[in-house]
């Protein structure tokens, strides 16, 4: 039978299409295959020696496209719309198109749980900006799950959508605690260290789950995530920026 042409059906054309692009302007497949994961969350293309690989050195997170692939987004958003905050009816604007191209940027990942998380939390914090609200994290984590399940209930039960909310509410607890045990003057080692942070916190809130489901550590996170973010921001711009070029030129 014909499969029922929801959101979720265009969405998984759309993301077809933009594996296309990809594949028509990257080449090699071991490249086409990391560019379309790290893009579009789509994980195909990459064998799976180089998936273990990436799940051993603790980066496994760069190819399931989530809340650090639509946080750079959404942060690059901010940065391309700072001259319009001059104005007085800049702020609902901003908000505006922030939310249109969030989840534009969902839309053409697949509308995996993760991004669907990460996209509405970050949507939340849009609306609460030009209303001047001060956003609390752990009410915007819960009225983005709350919302999630109440549009489907059987989002609990996925692995990604469990490992993501835990990630950040390992973040949001832990991250601050950690980075203030030491201090240090260099303004590089300081950035080494605020990174190195956010990688702890998020490892050890999502430890026993990663365990369960995965039954392995992976014991060189701290090392990889120093090259894998810088990297990964570096290739996803580029790659939002080629789909751009290719649908302008439809």
């Amino acid at each position: 039978s014909a499969p029922r042409k929801g959101f979720i059906y265009y969405s998984h054309k759309v993301r077809a299409w933009a594996s296309n692009i990809i594949r028509k302007n990257i080449s090699g497949e071991k490249e086409q295959g990391i560019a379309m994961a790290l893009v579009l969350g789509v994980t195909e293309g990459i064998d799976t020696d180089l998936q273990s690989a990436y799940a051993a050195s603790g980066a496994m997170h760069v190819l399931a496209v989530s809340g650090l692939h639509v946080g750079i987004i959404y942060a690059i958003i901010l940065l391309l719309l700072k001259p319009l905050k001059s104005f007085a009816w800049s702020r609902w604007v901003i908000a505006g198109i922030s939310i249109l191209f969030l989840w534009s940027f969902a839309f053409v990942t697949g509308l995996s749980p993760s991004v669907l998380r990460a996209v509405t939390m970050f949507s939340f914090i849009a609306i609460a900006r030009p209303l001047g609200w001060r956003t609390n994290i752990y009410n915007t984590l819960a009225a983005s799950a709350f919302v999630l399940l109440c549009y489907n209930p059987y989002l609990i039960m996925s692995v990604g959508f469990q490992l993501s909310y835990l990630a950040v509410l390992g973040i949001v607890f832990l991250q601050r605690p950690i980075y203030n045990l030491w201090t240090i003057d260099n303004s590089v080692g300081d950035w080494i260290w605020q990174i190195t942070c956010v990688s702890i916190a998020a490892q050890l809130a999502t430890f026993a789950l990663s365990m369960l489901y995965f039954h392995q550590f992976p014991v060189y996170f701290l090392v990889s995530n120093l090259f894998v973010i810088p990297l990964s921001t570096i290739i996803l711009v580029g790659g939002v920026a080629l789909l751009a070029v290719g649908g302008w030129s439809l």
